[in-house]
């Protein structure tokens, strides 16, 4: 007879902060399965409704527990099935002994079905249920919640199976959850394009698949094509699970009707124009086919176009959208309140029109209010004070004509006398050089190419401000700046000279210096820190500091990292300083699941990856893997995520999510070509009639060649004059090495020159590239070229001397070898 076993229920109750547990034991021998502990799962049901019958049980158990403790065995209670009642019907159970056969047994085997190996590891890792190691209830309770909150299962529960030799294997039954992976659209109308409505969807790559998402997913996808117009859309959606990744790909079907079209449009408001000139300013006009984005552009040329009148406080909406689904057509009402024409001037002093629409924003804005017009009055303030109108005063008023339906902005404007700045000094200045320090005050002396300087009270507030806050930033904590403007310096009238002192004070350095709680101050990040034993201390370089080791942390897996810092004064104006990190944490890459190839061979995405299994979690190996998969210019989009975010597992799946380019691109033209100097008859002089040549182009690219990053390009141009033909390939990644180029051209020329001969040109190029070194962020420093070109040349239906031939048509056939070495340290390459 088998061995009686342990039969447990686990069951959660979900509320808004807690998870319960609840527990019963009973015998059970009438079926002979193995041992069981059912399904750890949420129910669907409301969580506080079972609290009251939870805590009753509770009671109820208690009592016969202690009763039949007395008794010295312990009996599971049992109710015959009572006919007519709801629910299933109850067996009789039989004793159970005190001691399971399962709870203290040694564990010699645990396994999670339908989990794959690697994956398993990492599983057993995290619970404290071991192999080896006897079968506890309060771990095995323990390690159905840990593995819970990783969020990979929706259902889970355990089984225990005895051996001969007395140890027991567990299992671990479980649901899997799935996480979304590829978002297709098919049959989408255009506008919205398929990424639109990808991006309507909100379904982020790799947070956890539900139903919920997906309803609200079709709503949304249904809302912008309604917003677009296509009222009659019908979304439907299919779905593919991939166990092996536990990804769910997710395709929506889209059927999207026709377009709904313009019906009526009517003003509900008064305004200046017809209905019909609106039609014609707007170009909407009953019967074309509507977007969201045609609408836009429709009420923004109405604005613009009253605003181009001077009618700047006009307001232009649509007041009321009805759709007519019998006629599938949409009825639009405009509202718009014209207002009073504007005027924008300046008195008092000229200041031209552009000048005006540079300083004023209405302009740039398309808009009017108080906020705009007093930025105005300052920024041509500004203005005069660097004209040399230090003195100057700028008010602004308004004035209403409503019989005009006239509102004028008037910027008045006193110059007062114009002044000169003849001499900039910085004094007291000794931590700093005054070539340091003169660039941060703004203000310029007279020179040359400023006859009068530059200079006004809000470039040198600025100025005054931003040396205070360098010198604070070097440990001066009590510097002062003060400015003294002096005019009619040296008895010259309108003479400026300004005098910057600066007292420096006591400049504040770093005495002790420790960081606590760190395991990576090995690293070279922690040598670089801005502060450090004898360092000026500020609070700017303990937050450059407090960035560079949190991005440092975020950046090598650890998410959750956290910095702390702390000084205390020392002697000698010093303060101790002390960094405390807590590192949480470290998070590590399990597998990296890419999705979204269809002809890319999958070592081209794969030498691209700055990620790999095992490596730190990395965002910024994440957008580094995004960067070089774009790079390859043979994928339209890429995208990178981290499976299950909110998963407590330290070993995430990375997926990298890309989506192919159209490998064919055609450019096709035709026209016609002009050429004077066509020839009548046999002569041979240049010049003569003009001639008229149709012409036809065809160029054809291919990317993605054979599955691989490379690229076949040709391009023709023919006509009865001139005929070429290109073709070219380029392999980035020659023999898959990054370090090596391959480039080869094919070009033919036939041309008639002039109508004095006929050039035929023949050329081909083999060239290789190769990166000799490159700088710490991988930028190509020295590149060697390699190179071999052959030419053939040919000269035919000669009707000039040789010697009237251009050297590059003469005949010849040559082969040109070489190379060359480039080296480049510039940091912009855009910066000769």
């Amino acid at each position: 007879m088998r061995p009686n076993r342990l039969r447990t229920i686990a069951s959660t109750l979900v509320s808004t902060h807690h998870i319960y547990y609840k527990w019963r034991g009973h015998e059970s021998c009438a079926n002979r399965v193995p041992a069981r502990i059912g399904p750890f799962s949420f129910p669907k049901h409301n969580a506080g409704a079972f609290l009251p019958k939870r805590a009753l049980s509770r009671v109820f158990a208690v009592i016969a527990i202690a009763s039949l403790l007395a008794m010295g065995k312990l009996w599971a209670r049992s109710q015959e099935g009572v006919p007519g009642a709801q629910g299933p019907t109850r067996q009789k159970q039989s004793p159970l002994q005190r001691e399971s056969s399962c709870v203290g047994s040694s564990v010699q085997k645990i396994t999670f079905p339908g989990v794959n190996e690697t994956d398993q590891q990492m599983l057993r890792s995290m619970i404290p249920t071991q192999e080896g190691k006897p079968l506890g209830r309060e771990q095995l309770q323990e390690s159905l919640r840990i593995l819970f909150a990783t969020g990979r299962f929706s259902e889970l529960s355990a089984e225990c199976e005895p051996s001969a030799n007395g140890e027991v294997t567990l299992s671990f039954a479980n649901a899997a959850n799935y996480f979304i992976g590829l978002v297709r659209v098919e049959g989408g109308p255009g506008h919205p394009t398929e990424s639109q409505i990808v991006n309507a969807s909100k379904l982020q790559l790799g947070e956890p698949f539900s139903a919920e998402k997906i309803k609200r997913a079709l709503e949304n996808i249904k809302r912008l094509l309604a917003e677009n117009e296509y009222y009659r859309a019908v979304v439907t959606y299919s779905q593919r699970k991939i166990p092996e990744t536990q990804q769910v790909e997710i395709t929506f079907r889209i059927h999207s009707g026709d377009a709904a079209r313009v019906g009526t449009i009517t003003v509900q408001r008064g305004g200046l124009y017809s209905v019909g000139q609106l039609e014609d300013i707007a170009h909407l006009h009953p019967g074309d086919i509507v977007t969201a984005q045609k609408v836009s552009d429709a009420i923004e040329r109405v604005r613009k176009h009253l605003q181009k009148r001077g009618r700047w406080l006009a307001q232009v909406a649509i007041a009321n959208k009805t759709y007519n689904p019998a006629l599938n057509t949409v009825d639009y009402a405009l509202a718009i309140e014209v207002g009073p024409r504007v005027e924008i001037r300046v008195e008092g002093f000229f200041v031209s029109k552009g000048i005006l629409k540079r300083n004023v924003p209405v302009y740039e804005e398309h808009a009017l209010d108080d906020d705009l017009l007093n930025e105005g009055r300052r920024n041509l303030l500004s203005y005069m004070e660097t004209r040399g109108y230090s003195d100057a005063v700028v008010t602004l008023r308004r004035e209403a004509d409503p019989q005009a339906e006239i509102m004028r902005v008037i910027y008045q404007i006193d110059p007062g006398q114009r002044h000169k700045l003849v001499k900039v000094e910085v004094t007291g200045n000794k931590y700093f050089r005054v070539e340091d320090l003169r660039p941060l005050l703004r203000v310029q002396a007279a020179s040359l190419a400023l006859p009068h300087g530059t200079f006004s009270q809000a470039l040198l507030r600025s100025g005054v401000r931003d040396v205070e806050n360098m010198y604070r930033a070097n440990g001066f904590a009590q510097v002062k700046v003060e400015i003294q403007v002096q005019d009619n310096y040296r008895n010259a009238k309108n003479h400026l000279a300004v005098t910057v002192h600066i007292e420096e004070g006591p400049q504040t350095r770093v005495g002790d210096f420790q960081i606590i709680g760190s395991t990576q101050l090995n690293d070279p990040v922690f040598q670089n820190l801005y502060t450090g034993p004898g360092q000026p201390f500020s609070d700017t370089r303990i937050a450059d500091d407090r960035d560079i080791i949190l991005n440092y942390y975020f950046d090598s897996g650890f998410p959750n990292a956290m910095f702390e810092a702390s000084a205390i004064p020392a002697a000698g104006n010093s303060m101790n300083v002390t960094y405390n990190v807590h590192e949480g944490e470290r998070f590590y890459v399990n597998r990296v699941l890419i999705s979204g190839r269809e002809h890319t061979r999958p070592y081209v995405v794969d030498h691209e990856l700055q990620t790999l299994p095992g490596d730190p979690l990395s965002q910024g190996d994440l957008l580094r893997t995004q960067q070089k998969l774009y790079d390859l210019g043979i994928f339209s989009q890429v995208d990178t995520a981290v499976q299950n975010p909110e998963g407590v597992q330290t070993r995430k799946n990375v997926l990298v999510q890309v989506q192919e380019a159209k490998r064919y691109t055609f450019n096709y033209g035709a026209g016609f070509e002009f050429q004077t100097g066509v020839s009548t008859g046999s002569s041979t002089q240049p010049l003569g009639k003009n001639g008229v040549s149709p012409l036809a182009s065809l160029d054809v690219t291919r990317l993605n060649f054979r599955g691989r990053d490379h690229t076949i390009t040709f391009g023709s141009r023919v006509g009865s004059l001139q005929q070429r033909g290109l073709i070219s390939y380029q392999a980035p990644r020659w023999f898959n090495n990054p370090n090596w180029k391959l480039s080869l051209t094919g070009f033919f020329d036939h041309t008639l020159d002039v109508s004095t001969f006929t050039s035929q040109r023949l050329e081909g190029s083999v060239q290789a590239e190769q990166v000799v070194s490159r700088k710490v962020d991988s930028t190509p420093v020295g590149v060697m070229n390699y190179r071999f070109n052959y030419r053939l040349v040919k000269a035919t239906n000669v009707r000039v001397s040789p010697e009237q031939i251009p050297l590059l048509s003469l005949p010849v056939r040559v082969g040109e070898p070489g190379f060359s070495y480039l080296r480049n340290h510039r940091d912009n390459d855009l910066e000769t």
